[in-house]
């Protein structure tokens, strides 16, 4: 345990060195001996039933009726959907020409897009999209917005009225797959999953626990997963030997599964998967969490005292893994080295934690690990692009490039040495 002095706004501060101290610390979440730092601001903008903000029993019930959403068998009934809405993106991009596009802003699209339509079921025209995500632009300025005072022309104030619109919208379709569900007719994506939950008693999720959650899901899929992305597609660019044996794996994934990408073709992507996480090890998206004591707790040997701020260092602990940190060569931990995840000591977590731990387990990890590994197969598989990254990648949702990532995306053919001969049959 590292204790740091008084900083501006906070007292002594906490920094739990070690991944079964943090571990702990996650873990309190649920018991109500931790709660997030910024609790009071926190808690109004996601709302009181949302996962997040809520522990045992209501945490353990309400995860339980959320889960079936996301476990496998239900990410594999997203996936034509999400094939095809990442392929319509990506040829969007080549559509741009050699003038090109900036990825990352595109990715923020691309990943918004993906989370509304697959969570509530429909497609969206781009007009629908851009104004949901200007809505969500402004909520999500309110996380640092101060004062948290909802009184109009406040930055806070503009931030809840732009969630009260969006529940609004989340409510509207909620009630609609209601009236399906009702009436013996399908409710596809995430929320028909949601709206036929139900516990051992019969109790179905309240309409508030669904759009706040659906709100938690937004927040937790896009600007993570675009992110990690944007470091994705610069390593790429970086390390074209890596996307050279990312089209090999894509031509044997092609010859067992055919083109369409199901849960078994994803299971068969372990070097795609292995590109992903590296990813989240050299760059997490989230580099640390600040928590804070609600009552005396132990940590280890020590004693933490009521209201006393913690700091997870998220990636120190990954940068600091006793798997790569006296390693050398491609091993170091500060090289780019997807194989070293197709080893043995790189198919145990270690010290990351990109996704969380224990029962604050990203519930949405499968969904998102599938629409990455989507576009990183599709990229495979029809597609050659150059990026700009040299530039500066500063603090927005985890490091983003200042530049936004120009990038020209060009359809292979058949005549290109890159293409993958089953595509050019």
């Amino acid at each position: 345990m590292v204790q740091i002095p008084k900083q501006p706004g906070f007292d002594h501060i906490y920094v739990p060195a070690t991944v079964d101290m943090v571990k702990d610390v996650i873990t309190g979440e649920t018991g109500g001996t931790i709660q997030q730092a910024d609790d009071e601001s926190f808690v109004r903008l996601m709302g009181d039933q949302s996962l997040i903000n809520v522990h045992n029993p209501v945490h353990k019930h309400l995860r339980a009726l959320l889960m079936p959403a996301f476990q496998p068998e239900a990410v594999a009934s997203y996936l034509p959907q999400i094939q095809a809405l990442v392929k319509h993106h990506m040829d969007e991009w080549v559509a741009a020409g050699a003038e090109g596009v900036k990825a990352y802003p595109k990715l923020k699209l691309l990943t918004f897009d993906f989370i509304i339509q697959i969570t509530l079921g429909r497609e969206y025209s781009r007009e629908e999209i851009l104004a949901l995500s200007a809505d969500y632009s402004v909520w999500t300025s309110g996380f640092l917005s101060w004062p948290w005072l909802d009184i109009p022309f406040t930055p806070f104030a503009n931030a809840m009225a732009a969630k009260r619109k969006m529940l609004a919208h989340f409510q509207e379709a909620t009630n609609a797959a209601r009236d399906k569900l009702a009436a013996g007719q399908p409710v596809p994506g995430v929320l028909g999953i949601l709206v036929a939950a139900k516990d051992e008693q019969g109790n179905r999720l309240t309409d508030q626990q669904i759009v706040e959650n659906i709100l938690l899901l937004l927040l937790a899929g896009h600007d993570t997963s675009s992110t990690t992305l944007a470091h994705t597609l610069s390593n790429l660019q970086d390390h074209p030997e890596v996307l050279d044996k990312l089209r090999a794996e894509q031509e044997a994934v092609l010859a067992t599964h055919g083109k369409q990408l199901t849960a078994a073709a994803l299971k068969d992507m372990p070097y795609a998967d292995a590109v992903i996480r590296e990813t989240l090890r050299r760059t997490p998206v989230v580099e640390g969490l600040f928590r804070m004591a609600v009552e005396d707790f132990p940590l280890g040997e020590y004693a933490v005292p009521k209201d006393m701020h913690l700091l997870l260092p998220l990636k120190y602990l990954a940068e600091t893994d006793p798997r790569w940190v006296n390693e050398t060569g491609d091993l170091h931990p500060a090289v780019f080295h997807p194989d070293r995840m197709m080893t043995p000591e790189g198919q145990k977590p270690g010290q990351q934690m990109p996704f969380g731990h224990g029962s604050r387990y990203c519930l949405g990890a499968n969904l998102a690990m599938a629409e990455m590994k989507v576009l990183l197969a599709l990229m495979a598989r029809y597609y050659s692009f150059t990026a700009d990254n040299k530039t500066e990648w500063v603090q927005g949702v985890g490091k983003v490039p200042k530049n936004g990532l120009p990038l020209v995306l060009t359809q292979l053919d058949a005549s290109s040495k890159a293409c993958i001969p089953a595509l050019a049959l």
